[in-house]
């Protein structure tokens, strides 16, 4: 269940998007060939360097958030 807090809730998102991203590097380990390998890049990739760059992005709006009270 998602919190209420704008700042957990982003983390929260970010971890979800963070462990999709980490299931389907992991299913697609269990493929062979060039088209498992792309989507091992692509999608699982793409899923882990989104969740990233929003935790970092989740992280910093806080901050600057933190510091104008």
């Amino acid at each position: 269940m998602l919190s209420t807090s704008p700042l957990e809730r982003q983390l929260q998102l970010s971890g979800i998007i963070l462990i999709l991203g980490l299931l389907a590097e992991g299913l697609c380990l269990l493929g062979h060939g060039p088209i498992a390998f792309m989507l091992f890049v692509g999608v699982g990739g793409i899923l882990f360097a989104v969740g990233i760059f929003l935790y970092l992005y989740s992280l910093l709006s806080a901050g600057v958030a933190h510091s104008k009270e």
